[in-house]
């Protein structure tokens, strides 16, 4: 009985602790799909890094999402097509809010913009590489007259 007993509290332990990592309560460890990743298992990881939490992010004709970092799981040596929208209509597409895309070589570039101010929308294509390692992108949008915080020059990915 005691070993019976003593099994069953070991699965019940291990299977509480799956997917955690012994950092954090609750952090999920680097290989577990994260709730914004889609269906596409086995595929790499595209992350945008949304500055300020200004725009909003879709990838692929996912939901749109405000979140810090909008993450989802891609194709090894597909295209993916990431679309923001200014979060609020104190907000606007600035004239070069992207980063690590595949307009300019990665450096800022403009997106592919459609009509103005809040409504703007402005899309990038990134193509994801071969090998399915995870890739990062940065997209900003700010305040009308880019005033009193810019976006930012240089490239916030690692």
């Amino acid at each position: 009985m005691k070993a019976l007993v003593l099994a069953v509290i070991g699965i019940g332990v291990s299977a509480c602790g799956a997917g955690y990592s012994n950092g954090g309560y609750g952090e999920p460890i680097s290989d577990a799909p994260t709730p914004g990743q889609g269906a596409n298992a086995g595929g790499a990881t595209l992350s945008v890094k949304n500055y300020l939490n200004w725009c909003s992010v879709e990838i692929n004709g996912g939901a749109a999402s405000t979140d810090a970092t909008v993450t989802a799981s891609v194709a090894p040596g597909s295209l993916a097509n990431i679309v923001a929208t200014p979060a609020s209509s104190s907000f606007e597409i600035g004239p070069n809010p992207w980063f690590g895309v595949d307009q300019n070589s990665g450096g800022a570039a403009p997106g592919t913009d459609v009509r103005s101010g809040a409504s703007e929308t402005s899309t990038a294509v990134v193509t994801i590489n071969q090998a399915g390692t995870p890739q990062c992108v940065s997209v900003c949008c700010q305040e009308p007259g880019n005033a009193p915080i810019p976006c930012p020059a240089t490239n916030p990915c690692p």
